[in-house]
């Protein structure tokens, strides 16, 4: 569809106040004499003025006492006219302001990320590692191989098993379909490549035939097929009559050789193919972290990375590195930002960061995950942070309007603690990394807007303008069911209930004063007003709260709920909305919602087909926002 796209005219009329006869008031024009800005996007216009009262622009933004006034304008279009005033004895001087309006360049995929999903035995859909040995449950006692957190296997300082031991490299769930699995997640299946250090007999426990193996008394290395058949539903060995454990095991994916040099598998790399950003949460086991200690956090050399403390950051640089993508990144809640920098968390995963990730690669940095949410200990961890330093004087800042509310406190803490991140990766990149190669955000909850605009008001106040520190703001815009149902039709109908509901374009975004307006959804002109991107860190369709576990699967991979996706990207980026990171790649059958785009990434869905064609869609196309 072509746009036509003409000059814009904004006139802005300043008129100010004359305090005395001696001192009439001034202005002067900061703004560039040459503006260009894309259709939809927003532009900062500023000034300075000398020897005036009260300025204003109709619509609710207000200017107040300062001498530099600006003027946050979103959305911008041809028959734009923002028209300050003032209150008093006045004179008028006018300022025109002319930037082109542009067709925007590039592709949608520019702007939408991808949530990552867990590196574990039962939800590593995503196929990120070669070696499933990466994503194995732990070693445990030959007689209950599923259970190394009860009954582990002693190992060595590497991490080794030194006895003899069973392990679960993957498992399933049920799917309520009851569909085999060579249909839902045909990658299981094949002839995989074993080889480790040392000597033993192996045997599949429950599962896979074990065929060709062969011990070289040279190396000191035994190498085997393991053949997983469509009768196996886990894939889980045991190892006994070693001489002293086993070190350096490897279990190679179908089609990979042993002795290759590629980490992560090619039907991962083609699966997040499309997307600008990758988000780390769930691989970082940022819910519940239990990482606190740097010395202490995952290593890469760890013989698995299916662990509490969350994914190796170096097989996070790597991913980067391999895909030149940008990554977003959770500092674990429990850490403590205060501490000297020989130990400090974040000055040293900002030191591996600068000396390891390639140059044009971006970095959001987000604090946690969801600290207003009380399903995760970090919520009630933050909280009790809050309260404890509001009593102990440690942090007067929170309580600085004496609104005395604990939830406000946690809220804010958490922003307090965003800003406490991004001058610690300012100290190791330098500030000018701040907002380009290192973007801080702040996220809260979608449909509670008010939290936004309370901390950014806080951060305002108490730190100077956000924008110096912080890249952007946003939530999660789920939708979910707004009426019952009992087909698939009914499904649909109810989903865009909801999703009508929560689209920006759905209500009018009224001008946004830099108070607490409860004023609905207003992420956009919120974000604008304090010059900060508007960014979503995960979205879609929501239906965990529906018992109907069956249609919910039967409808997951249909044309229609692929659509139902595809419609709110589209007006997302079409209202100038900055990224928006889904969630997320994969879900096994069996999940209580349909979010992943795939159940096995080398099989093509309705939802994937949409997000390549959406990705390679020009961003000049999506320009409907009402």
């Amino acid at each position: 569809m072509k746009i036509k796209y003409s000059r814009l005219f904004i006139v802005i009329s300043l008129v100010f106040s004359t305090l005395a006869a001696a001192n009439p008031p001034t202005a002067t024009d900061q703004s560039p004499s040459t503006n260009s800005v894309p259709n939809h996007d927003s532009a900062i216009l500023s000034w300075t003025s000398i020897n005036r009262i009260l300025g204003k622009v109709s619509g609710g933004w207000l200017s107040g006492q300062s001498t530099l006034d600006q003027l946050s304008l979103a959305n911008l279009l041809a028959t734009d006219t923002h028209k300050p005033s003032s209150i008093g004895p006045s004179i008028n001087t006018s300022t025109a302001v002319t930037p082109n309006i542009n067709p925007l360049t590039g592709t949608a995929g520019s702007k939408m990320g991808i949530n990552l999903s867990f590196i574990n035995d039962w939800g590593g859909r995503d196929l990120t590692f070669i070696d499933v040995m990466k994503i194995a449950r732990g070693f445990a006692t030959v007689a209950v191989p599923w259970e190394p957190s009860k009954y582990p296997a002693p190992t060595d300082a590497n991490g080794w098993p030194t006895t003899d031991f069973g392990i679960v490299f993957i498992s399933n769930a049920n799917d309520p379909l009851n569909r085999p699995l060579n249909t839902t997640f045909p990658s299981m299946f094949g002839t995989y490549k074993l080889s480790f250090t040392g000597q033993a007999s192996v045997h599949g426990y429950n599962c896979c035939q074990v065929q060709n193996l062969l011990y070289n008394s040279v190396a000191n290395t035994s190498t085997a097929d393991i053949v997983v058949g469509p009768e196996d539903s886990t894939i889980s060995l045991t190892f006994t009559n070693t001489q002293n454990g086993v070190q350096n095991l490897q279990l190679l994916r179908p089609g990979y050789p042993i002795g290759t040099t590629q980490v992560f598998t090619t039907e991962f790399l083609n699966a997040i193919a499309p997307f600008s950003t990758l988000r780390f949460m769930e691989p970082l086991s940022t819910n519940n972290s239990h990482g606190s200690v740097w010395n202490a956090r995952k290593k890469k050399s760890d013989p698995t990375q299916n662990d509490q403390r969350g994914l190796a950051w170096e097989y996070v640089i790597d991913i980067a590195n391999t895909t030149h993508k940008d990554i977003w990144i959770n500092i674990p809640d429990q850490i403590n930002l205060d501490e000297p920098k020989d130990n400090n968390y974040v000055i040293q995963l900002a030191n591996l960061i600068k000396s390891s990730l390639h140059k044009g690669i971006h970095v959001y940095v987000e604090y946690s995950n969801e600290t207003w949410n009380e399903v995760f200990s970090q919520t009630a961890s933050n909280t009790a942070s809050a309260v404890a330093e509001v009593n102990s004087g440690a942090d007067n800042t929170l309580n600085y309007d004496n609104t005395n509310n604990q939830w406000y406190w946690s809220y804010r803490r958490s922003a307090h603690q965003t800003l406490k991140i991004s001058r610690l990766f300012a100290e190791v990149f330098g500030p000018e990394a701040i907002n380009t190669i290192i973007r801080p955000v702040y996220m809260s909850q979608y449909v509670q807007p008010f939290i936004i605009e309370d901390v950014l008001r806080y951060l305002n106040t108490n730190f100077g303008a956000p924008n110096t520190y912080l890249y952007g703001v946003g939530g999660a815009p789920y939708y979910s069911p707004q009426s019952s149902f009992t087909d698939e039709s009914g499904l649909f109908s109810s989903l865009q209930a909801g999703l009508n509901l929560i689209n920006p374009d759905a209500a009018p975004l009224p001008a946004y004063n830099g108070d607490v307006t409860w004023n609905g959804i207003t992420y956009k002109n919120i974000a604008n007003y304090y010059g900060l991107k508007t960014l979503m860190y995960e979205g879609g369709p929501d239906l965990t709260n529906n018992p109907n576990k069956a249609l919910i699967e039967k409808t997951a991979a249909t044309p229609e709920m692929a659509k139902l996706i595809k419609s709110q990207l589209t007006h997302f980026l079409s209202c100038g909305n900055d990224l928006f990171v889904y969630y997320k790649l994969t879900a096994p059958a069996g999940d209580v919602s349909p979010w992943g785009i795939y159940e096995d990434v080398a099989l093509p869905t309705e939802k994937s087909k949409m997000f390549i064609d959406l990705a390679a869609t020009p961003l000049a196309d999506f320009n409907a926002c009402n």
